[in-house]
């Protein structure tokens, strides 16, 4: 499972930082323009970093969802004509990669370029709020909601809010305390839900790659909503949790009653008949590490603990306890296996 740095898969280009090198490779693979070879070297690069492989996570986020193919078109001919400039001036060679990798990042850092700019500006400022691997933070937006993120998450909203409604865009987790506002909504919106509130205490989790997006409620009232298909909808009350399912596209509805308010807040990790590929993906978060789960019947096995300051592997001993597993350390990550005639 260890990777070697074959002397092929180098990024080449030396008149670039490495960052920016990378970014070039991701906004190709976006735009289906990267080479096998590239495609070689891109996946390399994330094998080593995970801070790069979540960083590709976002920007296909924002690529694929926010960005349909006419507007990826009108965004790639307004990033051509600025670069033309600084193409005839400069030694580097732009090419087709720095000008996709440039339109990418223009995308990211500018805020929708074409998509916000035939709004009204208003003095709108597109704030980005972000929480690090294994960091927890309080914020306040600019109509007096708080809001706790979660490790590794970013929220992004347009402030202050001048819209009909308060939209925010979750990509992670993060627990809510919403300043009501019956004349003005606040939507929270992930890669599949929409979630809207008028003034209530919310937890949302809507995690890049997960397989499902959780709502829990715990005062006031919610609707939520598939976001490819908006009839496909349900009111929420106080102590319900309801989980959507990614791939089948459908609600499940459970009692929250007895979990306090996002208890990942105060570090504590709580796990609810969860199976070990979820788990994993938790734990991936809160410590900044890999984990792969190599057999299937081991990502099956299903667990309800409850964690506080225990560090990774004393968590990773403890599930083993309850479940026999394997536990494999490697220099990219670790290593999870099933032990023959125990599972």
């Amino acid at each position: 499972m260890d990777f070697a740095t074959p002397a092929s898969l180098q990024l080449k280009n030396n008149s670039l930082k490495k960052d920016e090198q990378q970014y070039e490779l991701i906004a190709k693979e976006l735009t289906s323009e990267i080479s096998e070879e590239e495609k070689k070297i891109l996946d390399f690069e994330i094998s080593q970093n995970i801070e790069l492989r979540q960083k590709k996570t976002i920007l296909q986020y924002f690529w694929n969802h926010y960005f349909p193919k006419p507007l990826q078109n009108q965004i790639i001919k307004r990033t051509e004509e600025k670069l033309r400039f600084s193409k005839a001036k400069s030694n580097i060679n732009f090419g087709t990669i720095y000008k996709i990798a440039a339109t990418v990042l223009l995308v990211i850092s500018l805020g929708y370029i074409g998509y916000q700019s035939s709004k009204p500006k208003n003095n709108v400022k597109l704030n980005e709020y972000v929480t690090l691997p294994g960091e927890v933070k309080e914020f306040v937006l600019s109509d007096g909601t708080k809001v706790w993120l979660n490790s590794k998450t970013v929220l992004i909203a347009s402030e202050p809010f001048v819209e009909e409604n308060r939209e925010v865009l979750l990509i992670g987790e993060g627990y809510f305390e919403v300043a009501h506002n019956a004349e003005k909504p606040f939507i929270i919106k992930t890669s599949s839900l929409k979630t809207t509130v008028l003034g209530t205490h919310l937890n949302v989790s809507g995690y890049p790659g997960d397989i499902k997006t959780e709502v829990s409620l715990y005062e006031g009232k919610v609707e939520v909503s598939d976001k490819n298909v908006p009839e496909n909808k349900m009111v929420m009350k106080p102590g319900q949790k309801v989980s959507f399912s990614n791939d089948e596209k459908n609600f499940y509805i459970k009692l929250n009653e007895l979990e306090k308010p996002a208890e990942w807040r105060e570090g504590i990790l709580r796990l609810y008949d969860e199976d070990l590929n979820s788990i994993a993906q938790k734990l991936e978060r809160k410590f900044s590490t890999r984990i792969f789960i190599a057999d299937e019947q081991v990502g099956e096995l299903r667990f309800t603990a409850s964690f506080d300051t225990e560090p990774l592997d004393k968590i990773l001993k403890l599930l083993r306890e309850a479940h026999d597993f394997k536990i494999e350390k490697t220099t990219n990550g670790i290593i999870l296996k099933s032990i023959k005639n125990n599972i």
